[in-house]
């Protein structure tokens, strides 16, 4: 009776955990270039399942079980939309790669390529963390017309002025975030440069968040009545509980 009342406790902290994942979700629907978190969780199937794999380290007086938990939180990294805005400064990548920011904290990494022209004239994010090139320094924007290339390259005036420098990782999973919708890449996390390798920037679009709200609202909806059920079950184990303690009692 007690193990119930656990494994509905458990199930009601995964999915808590759960729903702060889809709320953040929803919230960030219209951040451009957001990745969506999704919680995984693990549950009975998955514990008996590596018993399995080792019966004799199996414990009968601890049997696998206790609900689901969340094992994890991990980044959604399916593209976004691309919507055309006409800005110049405006940049979306098409493909795997990300734009390099170079921040107080190192160099991190983003798909949101709402740029700017910051106080120094170099292209910059809207945090004013600038944009690097491909060889690793900020490019000076200001002052004329200006153009990017599928490749990155950008022109002011005619006048080259640095190639954006793009990034892809093989785990792309692996990547924590920070905040302001950057990524850091945690040690043993390997990129490579994405420049030319089926990676395209485009200039005056930028990548819209890879969020599907009516999905996100569904989730959380299911989520809700998963919650409601676990707390049913430990309401109706509370009161056989009750019930037997009353009986034992009595005289």
């Amino acid at each position: 009776m007690i193990a119930g009342l656990y494994t509905s406790a458990n199930g009601m902290v995964a999915l808590e955990e759960a729903q702060a994942a889809i709320a953040n979700n929803i919230a960030n629907a219209s951040t451009t270039g957001f990745r969506r978190h999704q919680a995984v969780q693990t549950g009975f199937y998955q514990v008996f399942s590596n018993v399995l794999r080792r019966p004799a380290a199996f414990q009968f007086e601890r049997a696998p079980g206790g609900g689901v938990k969340v094992a994890e939180t991990f980044t959604d990294t399916a593209p976004g939309v691309l919507h055309t805005t006409g800005g110049p400064l405006d940049l979306a990548i098409e493909g795997s790669g990300y734009f390099v920011v170079e921040t107080p904290r190192g160099e991190r990494y983003t798909r949101d390529g709402n740029f700017m022209v910051d106080v120094d004239g170099d292209l910059a994010t809207a945090e004013g963390y600038k944009v690097l090139s491909i060889d690793g320094r900020s490019m000076d924007v200001r002052g004329g017309n200006v153009v990017v290339d599928a490749d990155g390259q950008i022109a002011v005036n005619g006048v080259p002025a640095g190639q954006v420098r793009l990034v892809a990782f093989e785990d792309p999973q692996r990547l924590r975030r920070e905040g302001e919708n950057l990524f850091r890449a945690p040690d043993g996390v390997t990129s490579v440069t994405a420049n030319g390798a089926g990676t395209a920037v485009h200039q005056g679009r930028l990548e819209s968040a890879n969020v599907n709200l009516p999905v996100e609202l569904t989730n959380m909806l299911l989520g809700l009545r998963a919650y409601e059920a676990n707390l049913r079950a430990i309401h109706a184990a509370d009161e056989t509980v009750s019930q037997l303690i009353d009986r034992v009692a009595m005289p």
